[in-house]
């Protein structure tokens, strides 16, 4: 049944491919006056967005209840949810990329391969890791509650980021040290690390979101 489910995610979003070739044009034409790898940022974020709106698709007019009807386990649900979220976003950011290429070599700038590869890597890994924590979150809460649950957490994250090296200054830590030795580090093992550290989210994302169907009532 895994394999209906993602062609059921997979039409849910190619009845929204209009909205896909808007946002694609969108994106090359303000590419002219934008600089880096913005088109493969803004696809990727796209594919993210409207990955996980199948979330809302299968819950609007008890869907999700309808689905449970059939021979799909919970399980089956949120493992593929997961897998499908991550293709869709893989697919986007190659699209993404394709055309970031192409306006480049219209444009005649200079392509810095390497690093354009390491920043759209950055990227990917980023907004897999947003998945990874938006579709239990969305599941669990809902569509409404589940925006206020990520503002929250994206006000954390840039709340530590502001205070954090203020506060360990005020506790005697000095963060000097820790940021010379996150920078004597070769950027090919930090890559590494950020890529393991996605893929266990990614896992533990499927841990969360199993348990989360598990206990959903409907």
């Amino acid at each position: 049944m895994m394999r209906g489910l993602m062609v059921k995610d997979y039409k849910l979003m190619m009845q929204k491919k209009k909205y896909f070739v808007i946002f694609a044009v969108m994106a090359v034409f303000l590419s002219f006056s934008m600089k880096g790898s913005f088109i493969i940022s803004y696809l990727t974020m796209i594919g993210l967005i409207m990955a996980i709106s199948t979330i809302s698709s299968d819950e609007f007019d008890n869907g999700l209840p309808f689905l449970m009807t059939l021979p799909v386990s919970r399980k089956d649900y949120a493992v593929e949810k997961v897998l499908f979220s991550c293709l869709s976003i893989l697919a986007f950011w190659l699209v993404g990329g394709i055309l970031q290429v192409i306006v480049s070599a219209v444009m005649g700038n200079g392509l810095d391969f390497a690093a354009l590869a390491a920043e759209s890597i950055v990227f990917l890994m980023v907004f897999l890791f947003i998945l990874a924590l938006m579709v239990p979150i969305e599941l669990h809460f809902g569509m409404e509650k589940s925006r206020i649950a990520m503002v929250a957490i994206g006000g954390i994250c840039f709340a530590i980021g502001v205070f954090g090296p203020k506060l360990m200054v005020r506790l005697g830590i000095d963060p000097r040290p820790l940021a010379a030795a996150i920078e004597s580090i070769p950027p090919y093992v930090l890559m590494a690390g950020g890529i393991a550290v996605t893929i266990f989210a990614l896992f533990l994302s499927m841990v969360v979101t199993t348990r989360v169907m598990e206990r959903k009532e409907f």
